[in-house]
């Protein structure tokens, strides 16, 4: 009994085992869940009007109204419908041809995607009426979905199917740009020139081509988005040159900026219509604009010299009728005659081209050794004909200028000779000096400068040279330290030449002879009488001396008729005598007279020397009988005479 107990328990608890194992995958197989579906695609052009002859960009739009045949959650119905990867592209049908290759669309969910360009030519002489355009799709899809609880399993593949794109071709004028001409520069205002072509069968009347911005740096006429052009009656194939006044604004960015056309017009049922949107291409320049290089100061404070400014055209466009103007901010610096500000006139100025321009500038003597600042104003015409300035700012930083320390280290003048003094000029300024000279201002000093000027050349800052000087003495100036009163002349850095405050010098002047000394050698003449003055003419120099020229000034009672000798040439320390005629007046007192002599001539050097006055004496002493011998033989031949003619008569 207990054994058929058992058997029966067993049997009954495997029993259960195999209904709850049963129970189980029923349960299972309950809850596992498959979504299938595709994409359903279609296209759609709204604006599928085309006319001959033309070539028209449409707009299309792909509608994807997906397919679910078995149904599940939400999210996996959606990806069944979705296409990816989508791409397609439209065959040549009939008298229209497709411009456009392969379009990538990309990821198409279950709606309207788009729009997508599609460029489509159609030939001049077709005929109106409704075409279809085969295109053909390219997609991937997910066709299946199992979900098994946690499971999720798909089933992926592949699709290229054709649909039709419907597309009208109306008689109708159509339009096209053809070209777009502009001359315009950011921050000017100018002009863009449209060629529009009626490309249509037939012509057009009372047209009107209008231009609208899309972007607020471009406008029209004084400001406005849009402009319109009057054109009226236009044939078919005629093309019309439309311009519209534009301004580019000054922030505008040198880029291309789309302006939209439309033209306008009654077709030959008379009604009004618009054409289709045309897009141009406006692509201002940056124009002329201007950078400062460099700036060459070429004058010192207290100096006039020149003012260059080097300027480069950076732009892009070419600059008419351009000035440079600058204008000092500060009293100290003028240009020209005093003038505050000046200008110079270019012209035409090129893109990367790189001008130099002077100005005359003076710094005054009391502007302080600082940098100064300068306006600089170059004014010129972009290519739209519009006056534009630039403003930019120059420095200028004159500095101090050259400055002159003289020293005497030699002198030999002499009174009544020509002497030289020698030593070294140096450039103690802070600039250099060019063709520096050294001159002696003479005037009234009773010194002659044999030597006019002796050129030193350029002078750094810190450079001497040494020059020598050769000055002439008259007779009469007193021995020992004498002033010299010395001028340097040069160019400074602006290139004018000036005089240097004067500087006196100490030389010392030595009591020697004069060059050409003369001495009396047969100087004694009676009262009333006449007679040849001989004077012995010396050169005391160690060089030779030529066109020597002796002149005698002689005054009562003492009177020469040939007062003037010339000797060709004397060698160093040579004599020679000249000889004068020299009367003496009867009313002369006997005693010593004196008469003054002048010499010239030209030294070894070639100068042309003077020497004197120098006086020379002439002793005047009684004459030695009183008996007029030769009146009284007149009278004694006369008596004898007149007794010879009483002799005969008798």
């Amino acid at each position: 009994m207990i054994r058929r107990t058992r058997r029966l328990s067993a049997a009954l608890l495997a029993t259960l085992l195999v209904l709850s194992a049963l129970l189980g995958a029923t349960g299972s197989a309950a809850t596992a869940t498959r979504v299938s579906g595709s994409p359903d695609l279609t296209l759609v052009a709204p604006e599928n009007r085309l006319v001959a002859g033309s070539e028209t960009v449409v707009e299309v739009f792909v509608v994807n109204t997906g397919t679910v045949t078995d149904d599940g959650p939400e999210q996996y119905e959606a990806l069944v419908q979705t296409a990816r990867a989508l791409t397609f592209e439209a065959e040549s049908e009939g008298p229209i041809t497709v411009a456009s290759g392969e379009i990538p669309v990309g990821t198409v969910p279950e709606g309207v995607s788009g729009p997508v360009s599609l460029r489509l030519r159609v030939a001049e002489g077709a005929k109106p009426g409704t075409y279809e355009i085969p295109v053909k799709f390219s997609y991937d899809y997910t066709s299946s979905v199992f979900i098994d609880g946690e499971s999720v399993q798909t089933t992926h593949r592949s699709r290229t199917i054709t649909r039709d794109l419907e597309v009208v071709v109306e008689r109708r004028p159509a339009f096209d740009v053809e070209a777009v001409d502009s001359e315009l520069a950011v921050g000017d205002t100018g002009t863009i020139a449209l060629n529009v072509t009626n490309v249509g069968p037939v012509d057009a009347e009372d047209a009107t081509v209008t231009v609208t911005s899309t972007d607020p740096e471009i406008s029209f006429g004084d400001g406005v988005p849009t402009a319109e052009s009057f054109v009226g009656d236009w044939e078919a194939g005629e093309t019309q040159r439309v311009e519209f006044r534009t301004r580019v604004a000054d922030d505008a960015i040198v880029r291309n900026y789309s302006v939209d056309v439309t033209v306008t017009y009654r077709d030959e049922d008379g009604q009004e219509r618009t054409s289709r949107t045309l897009v141009a291409g406006v692509s201002p320049t940056r124009g002329a604009t201007f950078e400062l290089v460099d700036v060459d100061a070429a004058v010192a404070v207290g100096d006039t010299g020149t003012l260059t400014l080097e300027l480069q055209n950076v732009g892009d466009a070419t600059a008419t009728g351009t000035t440079v103007g600058i204008e000092s901010t500060d009293s100290e610096i003028t240009f020209g005659a005093g003038a505050p500000a000046a200008e110079a006139y270019v012209g035409a100025w090129e893109p990367g081209e790189t001008k130099r321009v002077s100005f005359r500038t003076r710094v005054a003597d009391d502007a302080l050794d600082r940098p100064y600042s300068l306006d600089v104003g170059v004014t010129f015409r972009n290519p739209g004909g519009d006056r534009k300035t630039e403003s930019l700012v120059a420095g200028l930083d004159p500095g101090a200028g050259p400055a002159f320390s003289i020293t005497v280290e030699e002198s030999d003048l002499r009174v009544g000779g020509v002497g030289r003094v020698s030593g070294t000029v140096q450039n103690v300024g802070e600039s250099e000096a060019r063709d520096v000279v050294l001159r002696l201002d003479a005037n009234g000093t009773g010194m002659t400068p044999t030597d006019l000027e002796v050129t030193l050349g350029t002078l750094g800052p810190g450079e001497s040279a040494e020059y020598e000087y050769a000055i002439a003495l008259a007779e009469g100036t007193t021995p020992g330290p004498r002033r010299l009163p010395f001028v340097v002349e040069y160019r400074p850095p602006g290139d004018e030449m000036r005089a240097f405050d004067r500087t006196d010098v100490l030389a010392t002047v030595s009591a020697r002879n004069p060059a050409i000394a003369v001495e009396p050698r047969d100087a004694v003449f009676e009262v009333d009488s006449n007679g040849r003055l001989v004077l012995a003419v010396t050169n005391t120099e160690d060089t030779p001396q030529t066109d020597v020229t002796v002149r005698l000034a002689a005054e009562e009672p003492l009177s020469s008729e040939d007062a003037v000798a010339f000797i060709p040439r004397m060698e160093a320390g040579e004599t020679r005598l000249v000889v004068f005629d020299l009367e003496v007046s009867d009313n002369a007192v006997p005693k010593t007279q004196a008469v003054v002599v002048n010499v010239s001539y030209q030294d070894d050097a070639g100068r042309q020397l003077t020497t004197g006055p120098q006086q020379v004496a002439v002793e005047i002493i009684e004459p030695s009988t009183t008996f007029p011998i030769i009146p009284a033989a007149v009278a004694i031949l006369a008596l004898a005479g007149v007794g010879y003619w009483w002799y005969r008569r008798r």
